[in-house]
């Protein structure tokens, strides 16, 4: 479970983009936070990954308050969640194997255990056959699967992005979506933070919004039809 309670945030105090945010995620759910460029999107991200702290109110994960978390416990905490960024952020000079193979370090995994586990994950998104390309070899959205295979190495039980399409085509952008949509359906609570609503088209998630630095739920446009 994870729970926003009157949730003020920043990057300078005064400054806050989230004022009063309230919000509650179970364990499972799939959310989409939407909403304009600056409105707080990437900042309730850091406060999940505890790189910023709220300057006001509570972010519980677990029931734990990541605020009172001390600092020297912050890296155990970030081995439990994967985190999926735009800009990718995979070693131009290692190939798709090498840079995946560095997770074992932060996780303390056997050689064999690391190799299973990239098999595994390349498996399931289907990029198995990139194994061995270097970075500039990639497009955007292989790039992107990489860096989702590299987020879900540790089995994460809550995987954050922010902002995964924003440099991809359109194309790219939807094969995303449908891979969080799978790694859902894994049992993961995954929340994901897009202006790219279309993108995430006929998946089945939970739009969140933020404006004027709350987060409101956006009723589904079609939403699931009761059996008679």
């Amino acid at each position: 479970m994870i729970e926003l309670r009157d949730v003020w945030a920043g990057y300078e105090p005064g400054t806050e983009v989230l004022r009063g945010a309230d919000l509650k995620v179970a364990d499972g759910e799939w959310v989409l936070l939407t909403g304009e460029s600056g409105v707080g999107k990437t900042t309730l991200i850091r406060l999940l990954t505890r790189e910023l702290k709220a300057s006001r109110g509570s972010v519980l994960v677990n029931g734990k308050d990541l605020g009172e978390l001390p600092d020297g416990k912050v890296p155990l905490y970030r081995q439990s969640i994967g985190v999926v960024f735009q800009d990718f952020r995979l070693l131009e000079n290692r190939n798709v194997y090498e840079n995946l193979e560095l997770v074992r370090h932060v996780y303390s995994l056997g050689k064999k255990e690391t190799e299973r586990k990239i098999i595994s994950v390349l498996s399931l998104l289907g990029i198995r056959d990139l194994f061995k390309r270097m970075p500039d070899q990639l497009s955007g959205g292989e790039k992107q699967k990489v860096c989702l295979a590299r987020a879900i190495m540790n089995n994460p039980k809550l995987l954050l992005a922010d902002e995964p399409t924003g440099n991809l085509d359109p194309e790219s952008s939807a094969e995303i979506m449908k891979l969080f949509d799978l790694i859902h359906r894994q049992g993961t609570t995954v929340i994901v933070a897009s202006h790219d609503h279309d993108a995430a088209s006929g998946s089945r998630f939970r739009e969140c919004r933020i404006e004027d630095g709350r987060i409101s739920d956006i009723p589904p446009e079609n939403p699931p039809q009761e059996s008679p």
